[in-house]
């Protein structure tokens, strides 16, 4: 990255300076896509990226958060008026320090960056991540603890600020790319990268983020793109095009993680067989821990394995699930939007887990949505008197109120928004009061903490770490999910959660109370 000219760096300086201040700012751009201005936003990052800086900015007129090139901002100055909270959804230090912390996946090294006097300030704003420092003469300095030392040097070029490297660990070497990859291996590293990134992708910067991959002329490279594409699907990943707008290359891509399932899974008959076997085996266990999720997996292997052997196929613990037909499933599918559509309430015969048996429930449909890979049904339960969810795959039988048949049962509440349920995660059930909860996250999980926890505030540590906090209302379930997660995932509290995954643990591996697992 080259050294901003002068006029380049004074914007830069303005708009900092701003963050810092929290005031929003006015701005004229020539970003294709975008109006000229001058129009007001509130910046909520800048990031190093390729040669140039980028601007991530929140629009008050448009309500939605634009990606800026520097070089294209003609001009800037900050207001009076406050700057607006980020969305939910925008990750300020995935952005700004995602390309150089290398969240704890790496070694981490100390950077003392000079600051000018009456500098510190703007160059703080501009690199979140850093402390304020000063050095032995007591000159100020901002210290940034990162795992790229390249990165942080260009940057510091770029800004044309002194910078000294504090720490003695050596960088490690970086690991060479293959260049013959298989292309499933290919597919997921660009899905990784996808994933990463803090706006839809362009093929040019898809191309210029694996230019091992993508070589040749525009045909060939089009070309590979395309089989990867198709391969991206096939193995589960929910790629996405959403149109840029504007710009030289109007299409981008991004992939929705929420959307995202695992492609089926096949077993030989012996194969599955020997599965079931040692799954059976440990639900004979009583107080395994993970009993439901494991016996809810033999079920699945039950009806999805043809070539089971008989015995296996009728074992009486899990029989109550081997009769489920996927032309019922249809047939019940098809009952179920023909209630919505004429908002008839629906009986249900549901088969429950905990107990194995079959209920009656009374439900005013609101909503359905694939969900995990599971199709689920939403609405009015007349029992609970409260909104619910239900799993189609356990509904034995469903038949539609046909009293009144042209006049409607129940009507959808105006805010009833079934990506609430189809996005719930097992910590958000009801089942007690909320409490806050924090997760750390270390080397490869933090890259993605966003994505494990779209819902969490994030925070990021000196080492790299993150600590993502959210409200539960069903502990349990964050407590399974983080042990789940492995190693490079802890629990800090509540400390009721902690000792719920310490009790996990102990009872997995066979210790006693009290004794470290």
């Amino acid at each position: 990255m080259s050294r901003l000219t002068q006029r380049r760096l004074e914007t830069l300086k303005t708009l900092a300076d701003a963050t810092g201040r929290r005031r929003a700012v006015t701005i004229s751009t020539r970003q294709p896509g975008l109006a000229r201005g001058p129009f007001t936003a509130s910046v909520l990052g800048f990031k190093p990226d390729a040669g140039r800086w980028l601007v991530a900015a929140l629009l008050h007129d448009l309500g939605s958060v634009r990606v800026l090139d520097l070089a294209l901002i003609s001009a800037a100055s900050p207001t009076s008026s406050r700057t607006r909270p980020s969305p939910p959804a925008f990750d300020a230090a995935a952005f700004s320090g995602g390309a150089y912390l290398g969240w704890g996946a790496a070694e981490h090294r100390v950077f003392s960056l000079r600051a000018e006097p009456g500098d510190q300030a703007w160059l703080q704003a501009l690199l979140p991540d850093g402390q304020p420092g000063e050095d032995l003469r007591g000159n100020a300095l901002v210290k940034l603890s990162a795992a790229h030392e390249e990165l942080v040097l260009s940057l510091a070029l770029s800004l044309g600020t002194p910078v000294a490297v504090d720490s003695d660990p050596p960088m490690p070497a970086p690991r060479a790319t293959p260049k013959d990859d298989p292309a499933s291996v290919r597919c997921l590293r660009l899905a990784q990268w996808l994933l990463t990134q803090d706006e839809p992708a362009s093929r040019a910067r898809i191309y210029a983020a694996f230019p091992d991959e993508y070589r040749g002329n525009a045909a060939a490279k089009e070309k590979k793109f395309g089989r990867d594409k198709a391969l991206l699907r096939d193995l589960g990943f929910a790629l996405e095009t959403v149109e840029l707008g504007g710009r030289e290359d109007a299409t981008g891509y991004v992939l929705e993680p929420r959307s995202t399932i695992l492609p089926a899974v096949e077993f030989t008959p012996d194969e599955a067989a020997l599965l079931w076997l040692a799954g059976t085996g440990a639900l004979r266990l009583s107080d395994h821990p993970l009993r439901d999720e494991l016996e809810n997996a033999l079920r699945k292997l039950a009806v999805g394995v043809k070539g089971m052997p008989p015995r296996a196929a009728a074992t009486e613990e899990l029989s109550a699930v081997t009769d489920v037909d996927e032309t019922e499933q249809r047939r019940h599918f098809e009952l179920l939007i023909k209630g919505w559509k004429t908002r008839k309430t629906l009986t249900i015969g549901y088969w429950r887990a905990a107990t194995g048996e079959v209920v009656q429930r009374q439900v005013d449909v609101y909503g359905w949505a694939l969900r995990r890979g599971e199709w689920i049904l939403v609405g009015h339960c007349h029992l609970r008197q409260a909104v619910r969810i239900f799993y189609l795959s356990r509904c034995r039988k469903l038949k539609k109120n046909g009293v009144r048949a042209q006049d409607p049962d129940y009507q959808i509440p105006a805010d009833f928004d079934i990506r609430r349920w189809s996005r719930q995660q097992v910590w958000d059930y009801d089942v007690h009061a909320p409490l806050p909860a924090s997760v750390r996250f270390r080397g490869s999980l933090a890259r993605v903490a966003k994505q494990l926890l779209p819902d969490a505030k994030l925070s990021t540590e000196p080492s790299g770490a993150r600590i993502a906090r959210l409200e539960v209302r069903n502990l349990r379930g964050l407590v399974r999910q983080a042990l789940a997660w492995g190693l490079e995932a802890e629990l800090v509290e509540p400390a009721e959660g902690r000792a719920m995954a310490r009790e996990i643990l102990e009872r997995v591996v066979g210790t006693a109370p009290g004794v470290a697992p």
